[in-house]
């Protein structure tokens, strides 16, 4: 995995540390965000704890500096205390197709209700955001690239981890993004979003825009 998997991460220029104390807004505000960041704690328990719990302090001291979600990867650049970059690739093993149909047929009986209510039945809830076949990965489905150390795990993975939560609150199909949705699958999700446009009406190009996902 390419350490600049992205293009708005390549040729940065070193940037001074941020004045500490800024607030990061931390995610939980929705079921997607809560249940990626009860997923993260369950896989950095008991192991990674230490780790964990130094990447939050990150986070709320500010050094965040970018958070990107794209098919199966997430990217994180962060400011050290040396006033440089590091950077955090993230790469999500895909579900397969068998997880994604029965993923699907839990999805379509909640219509528009999917990302715009909190309040879903507690068994689409359960095998949605479950274990083993739900949308939430493993340890074992994660593979890092950090520019900070080559450790199996780190303050900035945990922090890249967290930071990702926010992207599922404001735009939960990030998420099916993240697993690896087909092209079909987050073109169909995104007009979910839109209930007020027809998905005839409405170009891939414009639901890119709109939601910000890979419909490629």
């Amino acid at each position: 995995m390419e350490l600049d998997l992205f293009d708005f991460a390549r040729g940065a220029p070193a940037a001074a540390t941020p004045a500490l104390g800024a607030v990061w807004e931390e995610p939980g505000n929705t079921v997607w965000g809560r249940a990626w960041l009860e997923n993260v704690s369950r896989l950095c328990a008991p192991r990674y704890t230490s780790e964990l719990a130094f990447g939050e302090k990150l986070l709320k001291t500010g050094r965040l500096q970018a958070c990107r979600v794209r098919r199966a990867h997430a990217q994180a650049t962060f400011f050290n205390r040396e006033g440089g970059t590091v950077l955090v690739n993230l790469e999500v093993r895909p579900l397969s197709s068998g997880q994604w149909l029965a993923i699907e047929r839990l999805c379509d009986p909640c219509g528009d209700d999917l990302f715009t209510s909190d309040d879903l039945p507690d068994e689409v809830v359960a095998r949605l955001l479950g274990q083993p076949d739900g949308l939430l990965p493993e340890l074992k489905d994660l593979t890092f690239s950090c520019s900070h150390c080559r450790s199996p795990f780190c303050l900035y993975r945990a922090a890249a981890l967290l930071a990702v939560a926010t992207a599922f609150d404001q735009r939960p199909i990030k998420l099916f993004e993240l697993r690896g949705a087909t092209r079909e699958q987050l073109f169909m999700r995104a007009a979910q979003q839109a209930p007020d446009e027809s998905v005839e009406r409405i170009a891939d190009g414009d639901l890119a825009a709109l939601f910000g996902i890979e419909l490629v």
